[in-house]
């Protein structure tokens, strides 16, 4: 019943896509079809039978979940595999058709388009595919259910007393064959008994000094190239040196498919190469490998790509694809167009934890780690403090403390506190904010559990890196209309670092303003509140009252400087690898990883535990501070926690400029309230999962 609903939804799709993208142009030419891809040539399923009963070769391009669902035409031979060239007929004239699930599946079409530019002259693609062959009453084949009847369809006979222990009788490339000598079981499972006949013996095949010599006894000419390889027993002098079954699994596992092949070479690979694996699975490349899924994944650096397939050498052998210089270069060129000497030195395995042969990667890496320890320390323990000391005073007080309160929002005096420049800015820096941590989280904790339902919400790792680098250039408009924003105030404000007696610009006044109560930058009064809260956190003093700006608001502030430098000039180095590899050496694309990693993380983990308390969470402004919405403050609020600017400002006439006669925020309050507790809760959900990937991480 399932399956004819969909059928039924599936022909009312299509019908309803053929409608709304009809011309008569489109229609005559094929063109605006969903799956066709731009070259090849589409036919209908009435125009493919007419083909198929001429004697033209059907190709299935399905993957086999969906042949073993829907079936298959009959005759037709399964071109989704590994090698699926050799399945290709030797006469180029040979009339072919391919087609896969329905109309929206390209892999038909992508494969045709191959097959043409391979030389074959006719070739279509029955775009409907098996889908709509089934809905309009054609027949197909489906694979056996009965592990009996495969048994005896695969191995031939039933006098092997061991066949019970295969767990797959199937051979993906061989059994296809419908061209040339077609080998059978006895051609690997065989030894030689005279007069051009084979005697099956149980573990002949399975002998790892037989193995190799089966393979190359057919495929020779790869044979001869693989003897000269670092893999070749004649070149690898270990135990185990691996034969072709270790790597072309026959009988075992999955089947391997053109859509899988880059996913499985990278487990195989890691069988042996453990570490190299591991330090691969640290590069944007691995991460990609681990998160994509198998139909993109193909798109993705694999070992192979690097290292070659049955030609790999070691890298100081001059037939190595990664041989210093020419060659290394010509194959990162491959995917990396205008890749120069710079950028092929980059160490695809290199170790940050080893410090003898990467000292510098080393210390960079403990520096970092050494900052993330220091900053989340300190200001760990600094927010647990505050957090129970306005606990412990809330409910040693509760009157007074709830009537300060309501004294602080009854308050109808309203201070202006930030510009709506200022009020645009962080909306739209915490959104990218947003942005940057949604898309890099899943590639920082790769391993974690919830990091590829993450990345497949964005389409998979390249979908994250086009949201990740859309979101940094808004962060960086934002970074620079500040920087603007600062020289355009410097200029209209230079006269306060003006001698009034000389009329020139000194130094010292601009020494006094930069680290004056009004400036961002840190002064040693900021080291005094500092010391005087903490006497407050244990008892030990009155809670101090702050200027303009508190100590924790100009570290936010600064953070965000060194994070902009930092961060961004990491990461910009990694968005255009080639080209700052023309003035830099490759190793600091390593070095770039690490840093851009580590204070990534250390934002994100701050802003989401730190900065929310500070400003949101601590009891006396949760659940929320309203005043990056607002921009304002009551007059009661500055008393209560900013007393020496309050003076200040009354003292210099400034109070009365600042206040806000018409405020229109509480019509559109609401509308903030929703906005800021989307994006505190967005962030608190990120701050679980990075911490629900480090237990699982130490602990599972």
């Amino acid at each position: 019943m399932k399956k004819i609903i969909k059928q039924i939804l599936t022909i009312i799709f299509v019908f309803s896509i053929s409608i709304l993208t009809y011309t008569p142009q489109a229609h005559a030419s094929g063109e605006g079809s969903m799956a066709v891809v731009e070259g090849v040539i589409p036919i209908s399923i009435s125009q493919a039978k007419k083909l198929m009963e001429e004697g033209a070769l059907v190709f299935d391009a399905n993957v086999d979940e969906v042949r073993n669902e829907y079936g298959y035409i009959q005759n037709s031979i399964h071109i989704n595999v590994e090698n699926w060239q050799k399945l290709l007929p030797a006469d180029k004239n040979t009339v072919m058709v391919f087609y896969c699930l329905n109309r929206i599946c390209y892999t038909s079409s992508e494969m045709a388009l191959a097959v043409m530019k391979m030389g074959y002259k006719n070739v279509y693609v029955m775009l409907e595919g098996i889908e709509q062959w089934i809905i309009y009453g054609n027949p197909v084949v489906k694979a056996s259910k009965s592990p009996t009847a495969d048994k005896y369809k695969y191995l031939g006979s039933n006098n092997w007393r061991n066949s019970d222990k295969v767990t797959d009788y199937t051979d993906v490339i061989h059994r296809q064959m419908m061209y040339g000598d077609i080998p059978s079981c006895r051609d690997c499972h065989g030894i030689d008994v005279g007069q051009d006949k084979k005697m099956i013996q149980e573990h002949f095949a399975s002998n790892r000094d037989n193995v190799n010599k089966n393979c190359t006894s057919c495929h020779d000419d790869i044979g001869t190239i693989f003897m000269q390889s670092a893999h070749s027993k004649l070149v690898n002098t270990k135990e185990n040196a691996p034969m072709c079954s270790d790597c072309h699994s026959i009988h075992l596992g999955k089947e391997t498919t053109m859509i899988n092949m880059k996913k499985m070479s990278d487990q195989k690979c890691g069988e042996c190469h453990e570490k190299e694996q591991s330090m691969y699975h640290h590069t944007f490349h691995g991460k990609a490998m681990v998160l994509e899924n198998a139909g993109q994944a193909i798109s993705v650096a694999a070992c192979y790509d690097c290292h070659g397939t049955h030609n790999i050498f070691k890298i100081d052998d001059n037939r190595s694809t990664l041989y210093a210089g020419e060659n290394r270069i010509n194959t990162c060129a491959e995917c990396h167009p205008g890749g120069n000497e710079n950028f092929s030195n980059f160490i695809a395995h290199a170790d940050h934890t080893d410090k003898e042969n990467y000292p510098l990667l080393y210390y960079a890496f403990v520096f970092m780690t050494g900052l993330v320890v220091a900053v989340f320390g300190f200001f760990g323990l600094h927010t647990f403090f505050w957090s129970v000391r306005l606990i412990m005073t809330r409910l040693k007080y509760p009157e007074q403390w709830k009537a300060a309160k309501q004294k602080a929002h009854a308050d109808k005096v309203i201070i202006k506190r930030f510009s709506t420049l200022h009020k645009w800015q962080h909306f739209f820096m915490a959104a990218s904010f947003l942005g940057l941590a949604f898309s890099g989280l899943p590639q920082k904790f790769y391993t974690a559990s919830w990091a590829q339902s993450m990345i497949d919400m964005m389409g998979g790792p390249i979908g994250a890196t086009v949201v990740h680098h859309v979101s940094a250039i808004i962060m960086g408009l934002v970074f620079i209309s500040h920087i603007i924003e600062i020289i355009v105030h410097a200029l209209k404000n230079k006269d306060a670092i003006r001698n009034p007696q000389t009329g020139k610009l000194e130094l010292s006044l601009f020494w006094k303003k930069l680290f004056g109560p009004d400036s961002l930058m840190p002064r040693w009064q900021d080291f005094t509140d500092m010391k005087n809260h903490f006497l407050w956190f244990f008892g030990k003093g009155e809670r101090p009252q702050f200027d303009r700006w508190t100590y924790w608001e100009k570290f936010d502030y600064l953070a965000v400087f060194w994070g902009m430098f930092i961060i961004g000039l990491s990461g910009l180095i990694l968005w255009f690898p080639v080209f700052f590899t023309k003035l830099l050496p490759g190793w600091m694309l390593n070095l770039s990883t690490i840093v851009h990693s580590d204070e990534a993380l250390l934002a994100t983990g701050f802003i989401f535990a730190v900065h929310f308390f500070n400003t949101h969470f601590r009891a006396d402004r949760f659940p929320m501070d309203m005043v990056i919405f607002s921009g304002t403050l009551s007059e009661e609020e500055i008393k209560q926690e900013r007393k020496p600017w309050y003076d200040r400002l009354v003292a210099s006439g400034k109070l009365e400029k600042l206040k806000v006669k018409n405020s229109n925020f509480e019509s559109w309050s609401w509308f903030a309230k929703l906005v800021g507790f989307a994006m505190l809760i967005t962030g608190m959900v990120f701050l679980f999962l990075m911490i629900y990937a480090f237990v699982e991480a130490v602990f599972f």
